[in-house]
C-alpha cells in the first residue's frame, strides 16, 4: 500500500508539472514596446552661399547694349555695356520644417539678406568722350523665402537623404545707386525652385546637413546712365545655385 501511495503522489506531482508548463506556454507574449515617435519639427542653422548663373538682354524702353551715336553723350558718342556679372554672396540660412508624415515635410527656407553687387562685364565708350571709371551699376540688398514640400527617405540610419520642389519670392530690401546707374532699382520676382541635400544624425535630434537648392528666377533692372537722362534697363537672368552647410535639429 505504501508503495501504491508514492506511486499516485508521484503522478499528481508530474501531472501538476505538466500543466504548470502548459499554463505557462499558453501565457501570452507582451507586445515588443513601440519604437518612439519620429520627429514633428526640425531646424537647419548654417551658412549659405549664392552662385548667380547670370546672363542678361535689353528689353524695351531703354538700352542695354549700345547707346547709338546721338543719344545726347558728349555730342554723339557711343557707349556699349556687355553682360551683367554678379559675384557670390554669402550669408547665414534658416530652415524651418514640419512633419505632416515621417517622410513628407514642408518647410520655410530664408536667410540674413545679403547684398548684391551687379556690374557690367564691360563698359566701353567710343571717342573717350566719357568715363564712367566704374563697371559697377548699383547693388541691391534681397532675400528670397520660400516654401517647400519635401520628402525625407529614413531607411539608411544615421543618413537620411531628402528632396523638395517649391516656390519663391525674392524680396528687395533696398536699392543703392552706388555705381554708373542713377535711380538704379530691381524688380521683386517669383522664382521656382529644386532641393536636395542629406541630414546625418550624430545624436537622435542633433546633427549635421548639406543642402543645394537650383532656383530658376529673373527680373528686370533699371536706371539712369551717369547724368543723363538715357535709361538702360535690362532683363536678367539669374537661376543661382544656392548651397548651405551646418547643424540640423529635429524634436
Amino acid at each position: 500500500m505504501t508503495g501504491a501511495l508514492r506511486l499516485w503522489a508521484a503522478s499528481c506531482i508530474a501531472a501538476f508539472t505538466v500543466t504548470c508548463a502548459d499554463a505557462a506556454d499558453l501565457a501570452p507574449v507582451p507586445p515588443p514596446p513601440p519604437p518612439p515617435p519620429g520627429p514633428i519639427f526640425f531646424v537647419h542653422v548654417g551658412a549659405l552661399g549664392v552662385f548667380p548663373q547670370v546672363n542678361a538682354s535689353s528689353t524695351g524702353g531703354g538700352f542695354f547694349n549700345t547707346v547709338l551715336p546721338g543719344a545726347g553723350i558728349g555730342g554723339g558718342a557711343l557707349v556699349t555695356i556687355q553682360n551683367v556679372a554678379i559675384r557670390p554672396q554669402y550669408t547665414v540660412g534658416l530652415e524651418l520644417g514640419y512633419f505632416v508624415t515621417p517622410n513628407v515635410s514642408i518647410a520655410l527656407s530664408s536667410g540674413i539678406p545679403p547684398l548684391a553687387h551687379i556690374k557690367a562685364s564691360g563698359v566701353a565708350v567710343l571717342n573717350g568722350l566719357l568715363n564712367p571709371g566704374s563697371t559697377l551699376l548699383g547693388s541691391v540688398r534681397y532675400g528670397p523665402a520660400i516654401l517647400l514640400l519635401q520628402y525625407h527617405f529614413n531607411q539608411f540610419g544615421a543618413l537620411q537623404p531628402y528632396v523638395g520642389v517649391g516656390g519663391a519670392y525674392v524680396l528687395n530690401f533696398g536699392n543703392i545707386s552706388d555705381g554708373i546707374l542713377r535711380n538704379f532699382s530691381v524688380d521683386q520676382n517669383f522664382a521656382f525652385v529644386l532641393q536636395a541635400g542629406a541630414d546625418f544624425m550624430l545624436t537622435p535630434n542633433w546633427g549635421l546637413f548639406v543642402d543645394a537648392k537650383k532656383a530658376f528666377y529673373n527680373t528686370d533692372a533699371f536706371g539712369f546712365l551717369l547724368n543723363t537722362n538715357i535709361p538702360i534697363r535690362t532683363h536678367v537672368v539669374l537661376d543661382p545655385w544656392i548651397a548651405t552647410a551646418g547643424i540640423t535639429f529635429k524634436y
